[in-house]
């Protein structure tokens, strides 16, 4: 089926407690959240591929000029397996407002085309430490330069972040106790923008977490937001879709107070454009250096 197009819900149903609806309040996270489409590399004894995959993302409030970036998962960013960075990286922002039927690389069929990547920006930690040791870190950055990154549907400006608008990202302790609203673009609902409502929790002592959330792969790296001003559909970013438990509901994602992850988003504000081979179109921050 096509994407359902924002608007044309009440605040009061956007409010309310669900595992997995599709979002129809519309405002900023509509147009700020998006589909993450990249290619990372597998490897058989006999040779490495590039095969495709699909997270979500969000572009975040960075006050700079000459640049956009959107927070995600590091899992969407890199893989720590084989160590390297994900490829041919496109972000298709409101993806649910596609006139086509699923994800792809068709950018003139998306309300505002889509953007590629510069690079990512990972924690060390992430990089070093493998899976499911490095779930504290699953918090990483893309950085899209405003010229020349834009593609497909003809928009207003090639900045990002003046196109399709961003949200902030807090990085002080949330409510625990209180709702929050977890986005992203589930693949089993592809190309829909799906929504969870549940009281935040914790997992362990690294992890927040929504025990009934009906998110899915694909949803990786969307915004979790609280408190979400459901009439402008905005609020502020307090952590992203990590991982979940097969064939159960629930939901974590990393905590981004007292951790890193501001660290990174300065480092990607600052770090100057560069070039790099496929798999390494990115930088891994030593949070010792932050």
């Amino acid at each position: 089926r096509g994407g359902g197009g924002g608007g044309g819900g009440t605040t009061e149903f956007c409010n309310a407690t669900t595992a997995n609806s599709g979002w129809s309040c519309g405002g900023a996270v509509q147009t700020a959240a998006g589909r993450i489409y990249f290619e990372m590399q597998y490897c058989s004894r006999r040779s490495c591929t590039w095969y495709g995959y699909v997270c979500s993302g969000t572009v975040a409030t960075d006050s700079t000029s000459g640049r956009s970036i959107i927070i995600t998962a590091a899992h969407c960013v890199y893989d720590d397996v084989n160590g390297l960075f994900a490829r041919n990286v496109l972000f298709i922002p409101d993806q649910d407002g596609t006139s086509g039927t699923s994800t792809d690389s068709n950018c003139g069929n998306d309300p505002m085309g889509c953007w590629t990547t510069s690079f990512g920006v990972i924690d060390k930690n992430w990089a070093d430490r493998g899976w499911p040791n490095n779930i504290p870190w699953d918090y990483a950055y893309y950085v899209v330069s405003d010229t020349g990154a834009h593609a497909g549907t003809a928009v207003s400006s090639d900045a990002l972040d003046v196109t399709a608008g961003s949200l902030p990202v807090d990085f002080t302790t949330p409510s625990t106790g209180s709702p929050a609203h977890a986005l992203g673009y589930s693949y089993q609902d592809d190309p829909n923008f799906m929504y969870t409502v549940d009281t935040l929790a914790t997992s362990g002592s690294s992890n927040w977490w929504l025990a009934n959330s009906g998110l899915t792969g694909g949803s990786s790296g969307g915004p979790w937001v609280q408190p979400m001003n459901t009439t402008s559909g905005s609020g502020p970013i307090i952590s992203v879709n990590s991982w979940g438990y097969d064939g159960s509901p629930g939901m974590a994602g990393p905590k981004l107070s007292g951790t890193s992850a501001n660290c990174l988003f300065t480092k990607a504000k600052a770090t100057t454009f560069f070039t790099a081979g496929d798999g390494y179109e990115g930088i891994v921050v030593d949070p010792s250096t932050c």
